[in-house]
């Protein structure tokens, strides 16, 4: 288990579906390989794939599951995380 992963080993995700979790995974440690302007691509991309999966998160999984992210994460992950978690509630709403 890699750093970027050991986050999905957690005890308080417990109750999160793995599938949900490895979605997580892809979209917020994974995009640090992208440059801000590859952003928007990237994550249109795994918009359009949550929307496909039927990937959805109640509210209270996201406050459950982003304290922990951020536990994990560097300080640019975290920014990344933050700009993530804006478009997302962009989309929700």
């Amino acid at each position: 288990m890699t750093h970027e992963t050991e986050w999905m080993q957690d005890a308080s995700l417990r109750n999160i579906p793995d599938f949900k979790l490895e979605f997580l995974q892809q979209m917020f440690f994974e995009s640090k390989k992208y440059s801000r302007k590859e952003l928007l691509p990237f994550f249109m991309s795994l918009a359009a794939k949550s929307r496909a999966r039927n990937i959805t998160f109640s509210q209270e999984e996201l406050d459950t599951i982003i304290p922990v992210l951020k536990r994990y994460a560097s300080e640019d992950e975290i920014q990344k995380m933050n700009q993530a978690i804006t478009m997302f509630k962009k989309r929700q709403g």
